[in-house]
């Protein structure tokens, strides 16, 4: 996805379960829902709705409250990163567990990296012995940096127990940051002595042990899963920022859907800007035009009696006809099967 040069790369929408679960971690440590969500604009309620998505920054304040209250010095972050499991991230975790080799579970994780919660950004490398994977913090802002490596390398060791049967032997455990006050904790979790005061965040296991197969893997679900997190990311990109305001608006406004000069307008900025900053979020217009007209008829046909021709006719479409053909090629399914429930796939 294109970003913003000014932007950082961790800031993209999230599913609210890494919230969550840094909001039971506050609880079990004896702060209040309030400590817990103070300046997220979020309430407890809204941490139940499982297809809730939150910003970056909110995820971040929940760490911040955790961290003013408790400290630093405890390894919240470990505490946290033990939390996260293949299920916590629907199907980028199936991905992984579908992998043929740990190695290839790396790679696909870190190509879906934004259907995570990671602030970290993962890298690969590798030796002529070692296999190196680089958890990248300098765009992470310092005040909450140690705790979010922690948190993303603890879910990384995490992810790979559930998804491996074995714990892989380390053959190196860097650390930027200077030795923390729990560093004999990070030596018991992880298996290996952690040196600190090093020039990147690197973790190292044997070529051997990175070629070792998964015991689910399956190269075909593993395409289907691929595409599944392809689809998602996309879908999560048009509802995200700006792409997201424009996708609201389009959707108030289904019998004559604005042009792009008429939501700039009402934006207050010219086509031109209204383009770029689109594009700054890897999105054009006739995609958010697109995505609306999708949800709309996905929603007509659940909750209305209402006619495939007077859907179409509802949604701007001339001819019945065209509006199956993109009603199939947004789905899978005809308008009727989606209504009845069907599975049949194009």
């Amino acid at each position: 996805m294109a970003m913003s040069p000014n932007r950082p790369r961790w800031d993209f929408p999230r599913n609210i379960a890494s919230t969550r679960i840094l909001f039971g971690l506050g609880r079990e440590h004896g702060l209040s829902a309030r400590d817990c969500l103070a300046g997220t604009g979020l309430s407890e309620l809204q941490l139940a709705q499982p297809e809730r998505m939150v910003e970056a920054m909110q995820e971040m304040q929940v760490a911040r409250n955790l961290l003013r209250h408790l400290g630093p010095d405890i390894g919240l972050g470990l505490d946290a990163g033990l939390r996260y499991h293949p299920t916590t991230f629907g199907i980028w975790g199936f991905a992984l567990q579908s992998s043929p080799s740990a190695w290839k579970a790396v790679e696909v994780g870190i190509r879906y990296t934004r259907l995570t919660c990671a602030f970290c950004q993962p890298v690969m490398a590798d030796t002529a012995d070692e296999a190196l994977l680089i958890c990248e913090d300098k765009d992470v802002p310092e005040d909450v940096r140690d705790f979010f490596v922690d948190r993303d390398s603890t879910m990384i060791l995490q992810l790979q127990r559930d998804v491996l049967p074995m714990q892989l032997p380390l053959t190196r455990l860097e650390l930027r940051r200077p030795r923390p006050a729990y560093a004999d904790r990070i030596e018991a979790l992880y298996g290996h002595a952690p040196v600190f005061n090093q020039a990147q965040n690197r973790v190292g296991i044997s070529q051997a042990l990175a070629q070792l197969p998964l015991p689910q893997g399956d190269a075909a679900a593993l395409q289907l899963c691929e595409d599944e997190c392809q689809r998602l990311l996309t879908r999560r990109k048009l509802q995200g920022g700006l792409a997201g305001r424009i996708r609201d608006q389009l959707m108030m406004h289904s019998r004559a859907m604005p042009t792009m000069l008429q939501v700039a307008d009402s934006m207050q900025m010219s086509v031109r800007t209204l383009r770029r900053r689109l594009a700054d979020e890897g999105v054009v217009f006739e995609a958010l035009a697109d995505d609306a007209r999708r949800v709309l008829a996905e929603e007509l046909l659940h909750t209305t009696d209402m006619t495939v021709e007077d859907i179409a006719e509802r949604l701007g479409y001339a001819e019945p006809s065209c509006f199956s053909r993109a009603f199939k090629r947004w789905s899978g399914l005809s308008p009727r099967h989606f209504r009845q429930g069907r599975v049949t796939r194009r």
